[in-house]
């Protein structure tokens, strides 16, 4: 029993560290950018709160990181020092639309203020609840480790469901955040038809997610075939 103690200890210092490390990317990814969005969410609903009291409605809606491949000719300049000269080159956009919307409740406006769409608001809001319950996942595994270390007995068979839910709901994620991404790119690119600027519009995936979500899944299949082996052992002897 002591060397299965053992293994099981050394297993659980990988779970924790590798749960740690998927955490802090999660953290690194969302936190920076969660201040900066509730001002200008803020800012956006003083405006559209505004412009239904004055008795004329307008829906006003953010579409952010706008992929542009091509701008205007006109370059940006910015001062420098003297016999410096620098350009800068635009990439990304975050743009802000109002448009008329008469007949349009508070309500309505206000769960279109994110790409135009009550769909695209729900979508953008459902992303941290599933990273929230991937991170709610991972504790569940660990606390189950720490028991059955604690006890002496084998790991439970749920932890395997545990692994293989955050697999799914890691790639589930990252597809509807690449979703979103890419109607608002679309949307973005008929806005600024004719302006100079040329959006990317396609739909890109990142492949990095997508892999760790598939080695979630491909390490609880793993855990699930050394359980059945381990009982069809019992089973033998």
């Amino acid at each position: 029993m002591q060397n299965k103690k053992s293994l099981l200890q050394r297993l659980l210092v990988i779970y924790i560290t590798f749960f740690i490390v998927l955490v802090a990317s999660i953290a690194h990814g969302i936190l920076p950018n969660f201040s900066r969005g509730a001002a200008e969410g803020a800012e956006l609903g003083n405006d559209i709160a505004e412009k239904w009291k004055s008795g004329v409605p307008r829906m006003i809606y953010m579409l952010g990181d706008i992929r542009v491949t091509g701008q205007p000719e006109t370059a940006v300049e910015i001062a420098a020092a003297p016999g410096v000269e620098i350009k800068a080159n635009v990439r990304k956009l975050a743009l802000v639309v109002e448009q008329n919307a008469p007949g349009t409740s508070p309500l309505g406006l206000a769960f279109r203020s994110i790409g135009g769409s009550a769909w695209l608001y729900a979508l953008v809001l459902l992303c941290p609840l599933l990273y929230l319950a991937i991170i709610v996942l991972m504790f569940v595994i660990i606390h189950s480790l720490r028991r059955s270390i604690r006890e002496e007995r084998t790991l439970d068979k749920r932890n395997v469901w545990y692994l293989r839910a955050i697999g799914m709901l890691t790639i589930v994620t990252e597809l509807i955040s690449d979703t979103v991404d890419w109607v608002m790119n679309s949307r973005a690119a008929e806005l600024l038809a004719g302006s100079g600027y040329t959006v990317d519009a396609g739909f890109h995936v990142s492949y990095a997610m997508i892999i760790m979500g598939i080695l979630i899944l491909f390490a609880a299949e793993v855990f699930a075939i050394g359980q059945n082996l381990s009982e069809e052992q019992k089973l033998t002897i």
